[in-house]
């Protein structure tokens, strides 16, 4: 804490550029991404010694976790000395504050919300959970028929399957587009290429198509579930359904295609360069005066979209979508029947010690 708050008070005093933020940031964004594979080794197979890999996950997930923090202290630094210096347009001033608040709202509710609150549990029937214990197999297979594919509830129904899949996936391909996104627009802190600005950019174009295409995924999604929130209002249905989400992502990813649409209207809706946002192309060609809207809208839509998209980061915890993060937990470890009978075992040996107490 010491280091992040030295870090913080360097940006601060304009001693650090974004290269310092950017790259404990790829720091951490690497390290967790190797400890998960070491934990994924450690759950989903019995190769390799247990001991080992877990001082190897624990430790990636302490150093990325520590990295994460430092970046944020540095960033932050960088970005007040930036503001105050008057070399940061106003939108991002007002962006920087509220999208840091809703990571780091993000980053609590989950914390609350799946790990705190089953901490009790672990604390009495984590001893019987070892490796030894588990079942590779059946994790592997709950992790691909239920997780990834979501099997159980397409054998409830395909249609809500079918909505589920749209978003959950469509979702997730984008948030992960985003996450190395973001890193590929700060390559020129690092004093490399800046391929961002390069409309014509294969790498730029991919990402292009992969936002268009996970948001459409995402649109069609959230439009399906509103329709079948009407389809089974009064119905015992209705208890799955969550319109506010449905609703809040749609208007999230609504205003990102008007907003794509109106900046390449204006600049050339005949262009090659942006035939791979397929969706925003097909929307810029219905704007007959590009011009007036770009001057009169872009600017407040943009605030407007980057606002609500950091709230609904932060609307996370708050509803149902928290069983995006919970729900394949739960599938796991109810996939690993020994571990079940050893903790309703172990709940039965503690009533019989009670009651003999007794």
């Amino acid at each position: 804490m010491l280091a992040a708050v030295g870090l913080l008070v360097l940006g601060v005093a304009g001693k650090l550029n974004a290269g310092w933020g950017y790259g404990l940031l790829l720091v951490a964004a690497l390290t967790l991404g190797f400890g998960v594979i070491v934990f994924s080794i450690f759950v989903f197979t019995h190769r390799f010694d247990t001991a080992s890999l877990r001082t190897s996950f624990m430790g990636m997930f302490r150093l990325g976790g520590w990295s994460y923090v430092l970046a944020v202290s540095a960033l932050s630094g960088y970005y007040i000395n930036e503001t105050v210096a008057g070399r940061m347009e106003a939108k991002w001033i007002v962006f920087g504050p509220v999208a840091l608040a809703a990571i780091i709202f993000l980053d609590w509710g989950i914390y609350r919300l799946v790990v705190r609150k089953n901490l009790p549990t672990w604390a009495r029937f984590g001893h019987l959970v070892s490796r030894n214990a588990i079942d590779p197999a059946a994790m592997r297979r709950t992790l691909v028929d239920d997780v990834i594919l979501h099997q159980a509830l397409f054998s409830v129904s395909g249609f809500r399957w079918f909505k589920h899949t749209l978003i959950f996936w469509g979702f997730s391909l984008m948030f992960a587009a985003e996450l190395i996104a973001a890193f590929l627009r700060e390559l020129p802190a690092f004093g490399m290429r800046d391929i961002w600005s390069e409309t014509a950019n294969p790498i730029r174009l991919s990402f292009d198509f992969v936002y268009d295409l996970s948001g459409l995924m995402v649109l069609i999604g959230c439009v399906l579930a509103l329709i079948w929130r009407v389809v089974v209002n009064g119905k015992p249905e209705q208890q799955f359904s969550d319109t506010p989400t449905a609703a809040f992502l749609f208007v999230v990813a609504f205003s990102g295609f008007v907003l794509e649409a109106i900046r390449i209207a204006a600049v050339d809706p005949t262009s090659a360069t942006h035939s791979a946002s397929f969706v925003g192309l097909a929307m810029a060609q219905m704007i007959s005066a590009p011009d007036a809207v770009y001057g009169l809208v872009y600017e407040p839509l943009w605030l407007f979209h980057v606002l609500i998209s950091c709230v609904f980061i932060a609307y996370v915890p708050v509803k149902r979508l928290i069983h995006s993060c919970a729900t394949p937990i739960g599938r796991l470890m109810n996939s690993q029947k020994g571990l079940l009978a050893a903790k309703k075992l172990g709940s039965l040996n503690g009533m019989l010690i009670r009651e003999k107490s007794d």
